[in-house]
């Protein structure tokens, strides 16, 4: 298999894993993931009010919550048709397409918010030049990574406490974090990629961010509901399930960490 080939079957494997995950994520993940796309959102251009902003990588929609409470105009797009479809009756106008070809004209947005979908793409410079070309002249980029080795403990034992109860991580996210993540997880890298990508007035901050991790309870439900190892919980029976949650909750010390790091892109369409 030539690498566009392995490239494909890779995007088409973490997109199986999201349409299969999109309640559960729901019920975990989002949380996190709405503070951090708040402290994205937060680091960009002040005058979003009336903006028509793209979210790149909607999933349920917590960016498109963030950009809609600042008065912008949302228009999300997802490989995951599921994700887009969760409480679809609340959420702005979205699409299933492909971001490293994105399905607008030129010039079609003020601003792109792509809130931890660029660390998902194989080329991450193809997916800000299709973010480049559908902004209008003088708009934003605001895209956002987790950094290289800068996990949360919670990350490691609730991992280990799942590979108890038979867990193993799916061949898709081996190479996921192998191969894919740390193309952007480094300020340097993911500064090079905006660039190279045509974008100008680029600039990427470390940002802690306050994810309410230091409750235990908070951690599994984020660890537990996540594309990979949700495959895996849902298919255990009820009691087992339950016990792998009490497990994995007795495993996390008191004195966690509230925070999570994040690498924060901010570039303009020149």
């Amino acid at each position: 298999m030539d690498d566009a080939a392995a490239d494909r079957r890779l995007v088409a494997e973490i997109r199986d894993a999201y349409e299969d995950g999109a309640e559960w994520w729901a019920s975990g993940p989002a949380l996190l993931y709405h503070r951090l796309a708040a402290a994205l959102v937060a680091a960009g251009p002040s005058r979003l009010a009336g903006r028509r902003v793209l979210d790149l990588g909607a999933g349920t929609g917590v960016a498109s919550d963030v950009l809609s409470a600042a008065g912008a105009r949302p228009v999300a797009i997802d490989l995951a048709h599921s994700m887009l479809a969760h409480r679809k009756h609340d959420r702005p106008p979205g699409v299933v397409g492909d971001a490293a070809a994105l399905p607008f004209h030129d010039s079609t947005f003020d601003a792109v918010v792509a809130a931890f979908s660029l660390n998902h793409a194989p080329d991450p410079g193809a997916v800000l030049a299709q973010c480049r070309r559908v902004t209008r002249s003088g708009g934003w980029i605001l895209a956002s990574t987790f950094p290289s080795g800068a996990d949360h403990p919670a990350k490691a034992v609730v991992e280990t406490t799942l590979e108890q109860f038979g867990y193993r991580r799916p061949g898709w996210y081996a190479t996921f974090k192998a191969d894919i993540a740390d193309r952007t997880g480094a300020p340097g890298a993911l500064l090079e990629v905006a660039l190279a990508a045509g974008l100008t007035d680029a600039c990427v901050d470390r940002v802690a961010v306050d994810a309410g991790l230091d409750d235990p309870d908070v951690a599994v439900a984020w660890r537990l509901n996540m594309p990979h190892t949700i495959g895996f919980v849902a298919g255990l029976d009820p009691d087992t399930r339950a016990a792998l949650h009490t497990s994995a909750r007795a495993a996390l010390s008191d004195g966690l960490p509230p925070s999570v790091t994040m690498l924060a892109l901010r570039a303009r369409v020149a």
